[in-house]
C-alpha cells in the first residue's frame, strides 16, 4: 500500500473584512492569529483487483461544509482525477469558530438579529472564495498523487483528558474522550511518515470576542507535531463526537461549582494562549501515541471498502410535553414559519445553500449522508471510520461505537463530515432540557434520525 500527506494554505489575501463564522460577532475579520489550511491524505491499497484502491480524506479549517459545497468539491475532483470515485472521498470541516462564513448566516455583523437576517436574506456571498478554495484543494490533491510512497498502517486509541475538555450540559460528569491515531510508517525505512488524529472537543478555545482568523487548537496540533518532528512527520486532524464537549479555558475545573452555574462554561473568554496550550497538549500526546505502537501491529496492506447511506430527516417537531415545551415550541415556530419560510435552501438557488431539501408530497425533508469506511485486513478485525454530518453529542457517539461491527479500539468517528445538518442531540435531552442547540439545526429530530440510520448501517455491516 501507499500513502501521501499534504496541506495547502487557504487564507485569501483579502481576509480583512470577511465575515467570520461560529459566533454572532459585531465585527468581521480584523486580523490573523494563524493561517487556515486544507489538509489531505491519499491512501492507496495494493489490492489491484478491487473496484477501487484509493481513499481520499480531506480536512478543512472551516466551521462547516454543507452538502452542496461538498458535492461541488467532489464533482470537481472526480472530473479531474478519473481514478477517484465520489464514495471514496471524505470531506471534513474541523469546526473552528474563527474561520470564514461560507453559508451566509454570519454575513451581517451585529449580533443575534444580524445572524437571523443572514439566515433569511444573505444566501451566500462567498461563492468566489469557495471556488478558489476548491481550486486550492485540487492543487493539493495533485501533489498527493505525485508524492505516494510505500507504507505500513497501524492504529491506536486511548482515553485522554488532562482537564482540557468539559461536557457543557453535564459539567460534573467525568469526560473521557478517546484520542485516536492512524499511523503510517515507511515500508522501507520503517520511519514514521504521518498520522491521522481523531479527538473530541469543540474548537472554541478562542471566545466570541476574538475577531482574528485562526484554525483554533486543531491548527496548533499540526504545528506542534511539525515542531517536535522537525517537519518530517505529517499530520491531519478530524474532530470526533463533540457537539456538547467544550474546551476548558477560563471556567476552571471546579466541576461541582460549574454544575450549579453553567454560564461559566458558555461564557468562557479564552485567548490564543489557551489555543496553543490545548493544541500543544493534544499534539504531543498524539505523536507519543503513534510512536508507542509496536512494530508487529503494523499491516503492509489493507482493503478499502466504503458504504454511503442517504438520510432523509423530516422537517417537523417532536410530540411531547415537558417544562421546556413552550420554549422549544417557540423556537420551532420561529424557525419553521419565519426563518426557513423566507430563506432559500434548495439546489435551484444560485448560491451554495445551507441545507438540501427533498419534497415528498407536501412534506419537506433534509437530505444528508452518513458513511462507513472499512479498512479490512487479512485474518484480522480491521478498522471502521463512521462519518457523521453534524455536531454529534457525546452520548450518541458512545452508542454508535458500542454498536460498531468492530471493537471499540478499532472504531473512529469523524463528525462534521460530508455535510452539516446541525447539532445532533438525544431526544430525551431536547424534551427535558431544551437549550439553544435545537434552534441551530435543520430539525430537532436530526440527532434521532442520524443515530437511527447509522445504527441500521452498522447492523447491515454486522450481518
Amino acid at each position: 500500500m501507499k500513502v501521501a500527506f499534504s496541506k495547502i494554505n487557504i487564507t485569501p489575501k483579502d481576509y480583512i473584512g470577511k465575515p467570520m463564522a461560529g459566533y454572532a460577532r459585531k465585527s468581521p475579520c480584523l486580523g490573523n492569529l494563524d493561517d487556515i489550511y486544507a489538509y489531505g491524505v491519499l491512501i492507496e491499497s495494493g489490492y489491484a483487483n478491487k473496484e477501487n484502491k484509493r481513499l481520499l480524506l480531506i480536512s478543512v479549517d472551516t466551521l462547516k461544509l454543507p452538502l452542496s459545497i461538498v458535492e461541488y468539491i467532489k464533482n470537481r475532483l472526480v472530473s479531474k482525477y478519473n481514478t477517484l470515485k465520489k464514495k471514496y472521498i471524505l470531506i471534513h470541516a474541523t469546526h473552528t469558530h474563527s474561520s470564514f462564513d461560507l453559508t451566509g448566516e454570519f454575513y451581517y455583523p451585529g449580533g443575534i438579529f444580524a445572524f437571523l437576517k443572514g439566515v433569511m436574506f444573505a444566501s451566500n456571498k462567498n461563492d468566489r472564495y469557495i471556488v478558489w478554495l476548491t481550486n486550492r484543494i485540487l492543487k493539493m490533491v495533485n501533489d498527493l498523487f505525485e508524492d505516494l510512497k510505500s507504507c505500513m498502517i497501524a492504529w491506536k486509541r486511548e482515553m485522554f483528558n488532562p482537564d482540557i475538555v468539559i461536557n457543557r450540559r453535564y459539567p460534573s460528569r467525568k469526560v473521557l474522550p478517546d484520542l485516536g491515531v492512524l499511523s503510517f510508517k515507511s515500508a522501507d525505512s520503517k520511519e514514521l511518515m504521518g498520522i491521522i488524529i481523531n479527538y473530541a472537543c469543540h474548537p472554541t478555545t478562542l471566545s466570541y470576542k476574538n475577531n482574528k482568523l485562526s484554525a483554533d487548537y486543531p491548527g496548533r496540533i499540526i504545528a506542534k507535531i511539525d515542531e517536535l518532528s522537525n517537519k518530517k512527520i505529517k499530520a491531519i486532524y478530524f474532530n470526533g463526537p463533540s457537539g456538547d464537549l467544550n474546551p476548558i479555558t477560563t471556567c476552571g475545573t471546579d466541576f461541582e461549582k460549574i454544575d450549579k452555574d453553567k454560564t461559566l462554561v458558555y461564557d468562557q473568554l479564552g485567548t490564543y494562549s489557551n489555543t496553543k496550550k490545548i493544541g500543544n497538549i493534544i499534539g504531543e500526546e498524539a505523536l507519543n501515541l503513534a510512536k508507542s505502537i509496536d512494530e508487529k501491529n503494523y499491516f503492509k496492506d489493507i482493503q478499502i471498502e466504503t458504504n454511503l447511506q442517504e438520510v432523509l430527516i423530516p422537517f417537523k417537531d417532536y410530540r411531547y410535553f415537558s417544562k421546556v415545551w413552550l420554549s422549544n415550541k417557540l423556537k420551532w415556530i420561529i424557525k419553521k414559519y419565519f426563518l426557513f419560510k423566507i430563506a432559500k435552501f434548495d439546489l435551484n438557488s444560485v448560491n451554495f445553500p445551507i441545507f438540501i431539501l427533498d419534497r415528498k408530497k407536501l412534506n419537506k425533508f433534509g437530505r444528508t449522508l452518513v458513511q462507513l469506511i472499512n479498512f479490512k485486513i487479512p485474518n484480522g478485525n480491521g478498522l471502521s471510520i463512521i462519518t457523521i454530518p453534524g455536531e454529534l453529542f457525546e452520548d450518541i457517539g458512545k452508542n454508535l461505537i458500542t454498536n460498531s461491527p468492530k471493537a471499540k479500539e478499532n472504531t473512529f468517528i469523524f463528525q462534521n463530515s460530508q455535510d452539516w445538518i446541525g447539532y445532533l442531540f438525544p431526544l430525551d435531552l431536547y424534551v427535558e432540557e431544551g437549550g439553544y442547540e435545537p434552534f441551530m439545526c435543520f430539525s430537532p429530530l436530526c440527532g434521532h434520525y442520524i443515530e437511527l440510520e447509522t445504527l441500521k448501517l452498522l447492523e447491515r455491516q454486522k450481518k
